[in-house]
Order: C-alpha cells, then structure tokens, then sequence
C-alpha cells in the first residue's frame, strides 16, 4: 500500500498552526456574517439583462401523466406561449417540485417514488437538463426556482420525507396543520447545511443564469412569532447561498444570479424574519420577487432599500392561489394590474402559475392543463404587459385588494384571524373596511390608477367606479357551493345581493344587501371631489360617467361616509369590494 508522506511539527509549530487556523476561521466567520459582496462588471451586466417578463414556471403541477409524454413533447408544449411570435418572455425560472424529493438524479434527495421518474433515471434522461437545455436553446434566460420549505405533496398524496423522519425536532408546524411538524426550522444550522448542499448540487450540475430562493412556498421557516427575532439565520443562509453560487461561477467562468421571492412590503418580511435591509445591503441577491398572490406592493419602499445597489425589482401575480376575489378574473383585471407595478416602478413583471398552453395543446399530449379557462387570457397578455406601450389604449379594471382568502393557507377573509406569518395572506389589505355607524368620519380607501387619465382623457369611453357593501344587519356573507344561482335577499326591503368573490367555480361568496335606498344615503368622494348619486346593478353601487380630471397616476383617495345609522344598530357596514373600470375607445 503506497503510504502518503507525513508532515511532521515541533508542538510549538502545531501550536502556531492552530492559533493560525483559529484567526483564519474567525476572520472568514467575520466578513461572512459583515462584509457587502463584491459584484463583476460580468456579473452586473448580467443582472441587467433585459427581463421584461418572468415567468415562474411550475413544470411538473402534480400531472400525474407527465412521465407518461416524451420529453420532447412536455418541452414543445410548456414552452408554446414562449415560442409564441411577440411574447415578452424573456426569462423562465422552472420549479421542479416542494424540494424535499426530486425528479432528477441526485445524490442528496430522494428520487420521486414513481416508475416514471425511475425509468427516465434509468435511461439516462435528466428531465431538468432537458428542459433548461431547451430553454437556453431559444436565447431565454433560465433559472432554477427553489421552494425553500414547500409541502411534501409533489405528486399528488403526501408522502414521507426520509430526512423528515430522521429529524422530527428540526422541524416546524404550520398554523393550518398545528398538529403536524412538517416544516424545516432554519434557525438550526443542519437545516441550512442540508439546504445549502441541495443548492450547491443544482447549482454546480445545471448550466443556470441563476437560482431563485422562493420564501413564499412555504412561508413557515422559523418558529412564529419569534421571526424577527431570529432572522440572523435567514441572513446567514442568504449569504452562504450567495458565497456559493459566486464560488459556483467563479469556476465555471460566467456569473450565476440570486433572486429571492419575499413579502411584498418591508413590515411583511420582518413579520417573516426576512432582513430585506441587510441583504440589500449586502448585494446577497440580485433580483428581489415582492409577494406571491399580491396585487399590491411597497415598491416605492424597496426602492429606497435598495438606493444605490444594482438589485432589480418584479412586481406580479399567482393565478392559482389568487388575489381573493379575483380568481380567473378578465384581462382587465390582470391589465390594471400590471399598469400598476409599471406606474410604481418595477424592473419587470413575475407571473407564477400561469397557463402555457391552449387546452387543445394539452390534450393532444394527455398533459394537465390547470385554470385552462385562462389560458386565451394569459397568451394575450404575455404579449402585452412587459412595455407599458403595449397596455396603453387597453381596457383596464383597477381594483384594491381584499385581505386573505384564495386558498393559499391564508385565512378566510369572513372570520378573519391575524395570522403570524405574513407571506400569502395579504395582511395589509384595505378591504373589508369598516364605514362609521355615526355617519361622522369617513373610511378611506387608496386606489391605484396606473393610467395617466388626464393625458388620455381623448381616447377615453367612460370611466365607471363600481362598490359592494355587505350590511351585517342582514346577517353573515352567505357562501353557496357548486352552484350559480344567486340567493335572494332576506327581505323586500333589502336590494339584491352581490357575488363579492368566486373561487375555481365553486365557493361563491355573497354580500348581505343594505336596505333599499343605500344610494341615497351614501357619499363617495374620489381625491375629495363628492360624486353623485350612483345606480344599483347586480347589488352593485355604480357611478359611470366620471371626469378624468378627476384622478393622478399613482394612489388616488377614495373616501365613503354612510349616513348616520340607528342608534340600535350596531352591527357595521364594509366595503367589499371597490373598482374602476377605464373602457378605452
């Protein structure tokens, strides 16, 4: 046996040599825990690159058929939207599962428990490699989106997570599972080591532009309400991810990017123990993502933390866990929007879990084609909302947005509890809001307008603003399932009630109607200016006709006086829902 020579040290050598080590390590633990990162002019050049539209695609969205289509197949068909000529798809950041379990080889996870996945394995077929080949094949750039704490649901069934089992005190309960720990607590440093390692393989075996750390699925990753307090381990995670994919790019000769999808307003990462301020600081990531089912957010206030960095801003939306109220909604919806992020000053727009492809496209491969019902939508607008040139002249409905609800683990909007998470809840939401019994002060409501109305008051057809109000005199919202029929009000004297929210076609959610006469006895003011009497349509409040002089780009203030109710009532009246519809000529 061939003996490797032996380095011999007087002690007081070896003394010296561990004093050394000590100052090494401490000096590395240091600037690891303090130093800002230093990016390339390669690297910032990267990060500039042109990303009008990103889209995080979840590749597999548990189609228990996918291994069942030839690869080739499944890559023609999740990319036809992109293929399409005019799509301001520039970026495709692909999700492969809750990362706990993987469709690729890997020496770190378990490999899916599915004969399709072991046979693709088995015949040398890297589905990943597969699709991030064929997108880089197309002069897109693509990342690999990474679930940091997602479900252990990939395929359908949960199922059991062998680190899992091992290591029941590394893990976390979740508010909707309390008597389940089944998320990873990363304020233990095997946690972040295991995480780090995944990471580190996805990184090194893929030729990616980049990794995206998404804190949306799950938002569950230090013990609740003790977030903030321990958000050094988020951080110190971020930074070991960021060292690693520089050290990652550094041998492979071309940058490599690090995004991170977080809450979309600096209160809602600190209630998530997310130091947005410090990774900013630090340049840990180049791409921040702002919420996951948000149609809101504080990009004025990421701006100023980010001042004086290169990190890039997406604004977007999820159109399966949807905004609530707001499931499948029209294009003018999504069009007002994403008007809005553009008026607020994103660098791009994020769209997660949009359709693909036609229903006809799927089904001519047995692919799932989930929401299909969006897909003629999606396709218009991928060609529409990555230059705010392409949106202008275009029907839009500028809403403000509901708190909780659609279905995403936040809780419901009626019966609403605060939640100790923030990530999907929509905690900071204007509506429901309360109107004053007393008829004394008014309620006021913030409205986005991402139109310039006044410049484009002559290619205007009419601008209609449009409320529910739900009285709780008439008793509880009613919800009806899987059916459309509209429940009649409690009593003749009571106008009709409105749908306030439809979820996948099946909960319908409808307001308790105010008493005949609501119209007369409510103000509306738009930026103080008091509108007149509006008409009632489909238990609607509706006031068509408005001036455009009437409204700025950016946050309009919509304020609502009731007149003074009975002293025995006490039960409040809120606004529901609020929108202003802009028809185009």
């Amino acid at each position: 046996m061939h003996e490797e020579p032996q380095l011999k040290l007087s002690a007081s050598a070896a003394t010296a040599l561990v004093i050394l080590s000590f100052i090494t390590l401490t000096v590395w633990e240091d600037s690891a825990c303090a130093a800002a990162v230093e990016l390339s002019p390669q690297h910032l050049d990267a990060v500039n690159r042109r990303r009008r539209v990103v889209v995080n695609f979840d590749a597999i969205h548990g189609d228990r058929n996918f291994t069942n289509i030839h690869p080739d197949e499944l890559v023609k068909l999740s990319l036809t939207f992109a293929d399409d000529a005019g799509s301001h798809i520039d970026s495709i950041w692909w999700n492969w599962g809750e990362g706990h379990q993987a469709p690729y080889p890997s020496k770190l996870l378990p490999l899916y428990d599915h004969p399709g996945y072991r046979k693709w394995v088995a015949d040398g077929i890297d589905i990943v490699r597969v699709f991030v080949d064929a997108t880089r094949a197309r002069g897109l750039e693509v990342f690999y989106t990474f679930r940091v704490n997602g479900s252990d649901n990939d395929l359908g069934p949960v199922r059991p997570i062998p680190m899992k089992l091992k290591h029941p005190a590394w893990l976390l309960a979740a508010p909707w599972a309390p008597d389940r720990k089944v998320y990873w607590n990363f304020s233990i440093d095997q946690v972040r080591q295991r995480k780090l390692s995944v990471l580190r393989e996805l990184a090194e075996n893929y030729d990616l532009d980049g990794l995206e750390i998404d804190f949306a699925r799950s938002p569950i990753t230090l013990p609740l309400g003790q977030q903030w307090k321990n958000r050094q381990h988020l951080t110190t995670f971020m930074r070991s991810v960021r060292l690693m994919t520089m050290e990652v790019a550094r041998q492979r000769g071309r940058p490599m990017l690090l995004a991170a999808r977080v809450p979309e307003n600096i209160a809602g990462c600190r209630i998530d123990g997310i130091d947005i301020e410090t990774w900013a600081r630090d340049q840990l990531l180049d791409i921040i993502v702002l919420g996951c089912r948000s149609f809101e957010g504080d990009v004025a206030d990421f701006r100023q933390v980010t001042s004086g960095t290169p990190i890039k801003i997406l604004g977007g939306s999820d159109e399966h866990h949807t905004s609530d109220g707001y499931d499948w909604p029209p294009i003018d919806v999504l069009r007002g929007v994403f008007a809005n992020w553009w008026q607020q000053g994103v660098d791009g727009i994020y769209c997660f879990n949009w359709t693909y492809a036609t229903p006809e496209d799927a089904g001519r491969v047995g692919a799932l084609l989930h929401d299909s019902r969006m897909a003629p939508v999606h396709r218009t607008l991928y060609r529409e909302i990555g230059e705010v040139q392409s949106l202008r002249h275009k029907d839009k409905t500028f809403v403000v947005q509901r708190r909780g609800g659609g279905g995403s683990g936040a809780p419901g909007t009626v019966g609403w509890e605060t939640p100790r998470f923030f990530q999907n809840t929509n905690m900071f939401a204007q509506l429901p809001a309360h109107l004053d019994n007393a008829g004394r002060a008014d309620t006021h409501v913030k409205l986005l307008v991402g139109d310039d109305l006044v410049a484009e008051a002559s290619h205007i057809k009419d601008i209609t603003l449009r409320i529910i109000l739900h009285d709780a005199v008439a008793g509880e919202p009613v919800e009806i399932l899987n059916s459309s029929a509209k429940p009649a009000p409690p009593d003749e004297g009571r106008i009709e009630r409105a749908l306030i929210s439809l979820f996948k076609n099946i909960n319908h959610l409808y307001n308790g109607p105010p008493r005949k006469g609501i119209e007369q006895r409510l103000q509306v003011r738009i930026n103080n200016l008091l509108l007149a009497e509006p008409v009632i349509e489909n238990g609607w409040l509706v006031y068509r006709g408005l001036d455009p002089a009437v409204f700025a780009p950016g946050a309009n203030l919509v304020s609502l006086q009731i007149e003074r109710r009975p002293p025995a009532v006490h039960e409040a009246m809120t606004v529901e829902k609020l929108e202003l519809n802009v028809d185009y000529r």
